[in-house]
């Protein structure tokens, strides 16, 4: 059963696995407030719907929407439009030296962004990585600490990107909320101890959204390691973001610009997960919108863990 009093107020969510589990409350909700109860387990998708221009697409209805897992279609249980899910952050940094250039530019948006797009019910981490990762704020909701904590950053050898993504995301795991990461990186790892699929596993059972600012220092094809940034791309396909590629570093206003109508924009949806298994297995989501060509950008997996 689900229960709503009124469309403003916070949505309280239990975590339990891989998956959002939303159980049962003895209590009544507040007049100003609301909660989703029900006695099953939800998975819990956001998803933000775009036209083919990239022009944002915020008017759609519960009815327009049609999800699958593991191909099979899954009735929807929870809608919500312009979600106020309070949002929880990572922004990460590329500090190698491969991009050092560009760090006083990426200081100065990150800072504009965070002024813009932060609530008092959200909340923003920021790390800087290079040879190693190195937390610089802990979550906070006020824009002039993580301001600081950018003024630390300094260029270093070495890109362990790869353990940076694995240690955010189990940070983003303790949270409650939606778990977006932002990269700003050329995408090459240099030193990391662990792999791709290590890093992208930690990011869907964290179920993490994944945006990345990809940086190019060197502007063309030739003589530039590209195969970062198809590791990038890859990543925000499967976890639902996107990745961006400024023609130069004067565009990066116009990216966190893009980036925070999306985290405003988004739909969640929640459906009611198919009966556990013996064991713990990756399932997959697909969203469509009927009848559209429309671009909807959602995670396409989590970890459903085993029948106990």
């Amino acid at each position: 059963m689900i229960s709503r009093a009124h469309p403003r107020a916070l949505l309280w969510f239990f975590l339990s696995g891989p998956a959002f589990a939303l159980f049962l409350s003895a209590q009544q909700p507040p007049p100003e407030d609301y909660r989703y109860r029900v006695d099953v387990q939800l998975v819990m998708v956001s998803a933000s719907v775009t036209a083919p221009d990239g022009t944002p697409v915020t008017w759609l209805e519960q009815d327009a929407f049609e999800v699958y897992e593991d191909g099979v279609a899954r009735p929807l249980k929870v809608f919500e439009k312009k979600t106020a899910i309070p949002l929880q952050l990572v922004l990460l940094v590329d500090a190698s030296l491969s991009t050092a250039s560009e760090l006083p530019a990426e200081k100065m948006a990150v800072a504009r962004f965070l002024q813009r797009v932060l609530r008092p019910v959200d909340a923003a981490a920021l790390y800087e990585f290079s040879g190693k990762s190195r937390a610089l704020v802990d979550f906070s909701d006020n824009p002039k600490k993580l301001e600081a904590g950018l003024q630390l950053i300094r260029p270093r050898a070495g890109t362990a990107l790869y353990d940076t993504l694995i240690e955010a995301a189990a940070q983003l795991q303790r949270r409650e909320g939606r778990r977006v990461l932002v990269l700003i990186t050329d995408g090459n790892d240099t030193t990391s101890e662990c792999d791709y699929h290590a890093a992208l596993r930690a990011l869907q059972e964290a179920e993490a959204t994944v945006f990345a600012l990809i940086v190019r220092p060197i502007p063309g094809e030739s003589g530039r390691n590209v195969r970062g940034e198809h590791v990038l791309v890859n990543l925000a396909d499967m976890t639902g973001g996107r990745v961006f590629y400024p023609a130069r570093m004067a565009e990066l206003d116009r990216f966190f610009d893009e980036l925070g109508a999306l985290l405003r924009t988004q739909y969640l949806l929640g459906y009611q997960a198919a009966p556990p298994e013996w064991r713990e297995r990756l399932r997959t989501i697909e969203v469509r919108v009927r009848g559209t060509d429309y671009v909807v950008r959602h995670r396409k997996s989590y970890y459903a863990e085993a029948r106990r």
